[in-house]
């Protein structure tokens, strides 16, 4: 079963954390699609090729016949306009894409952060872009996002809320990975699925799923 709720015409934003197991969990959703004969495109801005291809077979049982439907794109320094013609030129033939990570992407696509408010502003307007492409193309968008650190909390929040600000209406879905309890009333929590990373890689979220029972490798390989 999928981690990651993603659906065909909806961009879903992933954020938490550093080391909360973002990556991971995004490649044993992708494994799972390729499962059942779907096709993705996996736009990686910080892992090699061979670390996700070695995770899809090794750990999450992909065979190889299935990895024709995959394409894996090094996309260092890819900034958005080429990453969306790169996803349109794949029209018809592609069911779900992933995109590691944002913060990634928006450096990409505008260099380095000025302060906060602009990059926030940058930040949505890539969010609302990547919302009408994947209503456009009919297909799954999921965007993987740093938060900073547990004790910067307020930050995350206000980047968490931020991320549907310019995409009322366009088909934004928000997932936030916290270790412990998150819950906090400061948080907007229309549309948002709770995924909480408990402690290493024993995960829970909202069907209980444990992913040492996904994952079977040493925790320290993250």
């Amino acid at each position: 079963m999928e981690i990651i709720k993603s659906e065909k015409g909806r961009l879903t934003i992933l954020t938490g954390k550093t080391d909360m197991g973002k990556s991971t969990i995004t490649v044993y959703d992708a494994s799972e699609y390729l499962k059942i004969a779907q096709s993705v495109i996996f736009f990686s801005y910080e892992y090699a090729q061979s670390i996700i291809y070695n995770k899809l077979i090794s750990h999450f049982g992909v065979n190889w016949s299935a990895l024709y439907r995959l394409n894996i794109v090094d996309a260092s320094g890819i900034g958005l306009s080429m990453l969306i013609d790169m996803i349109r030129a794949k029209k018809g033939s592609v069911d779900v894409v992933y995109i590691d990570y944002l913060d990634l992407l928006k450096q990409a696509t505008y260099g380095p952060d000025v302060d906060e408010a602009t990059s926030l502003k940058q930040i949505q307007s890539i969010v609302a872009d990547l919302a009408s492409l994947a209503q456009e193309l009919n297909i799954a968008i999921v965007l993987l996002s740093q938060v900073g650190s547990s004790s910067d909390f307020e930050k995350s929040i206000d980047r968490l809320n931020s991320f549907e600000e310019k995409a009322k209406g366009k088909n934004v879905i928000k997932m936030f990975i916290g270790k412990g309890n998150v819950i906090d009333a400061r948080i907007q929590y229309d549309d948002i699925v709770h995924v909480i990373l408990v402690d290493g890689y024993d995960l829970r979220h909202f069907s209980s799923v444990n992913i040492n029972e996904i994952y079977k490798s040493d925790a320290g390989s993250r």
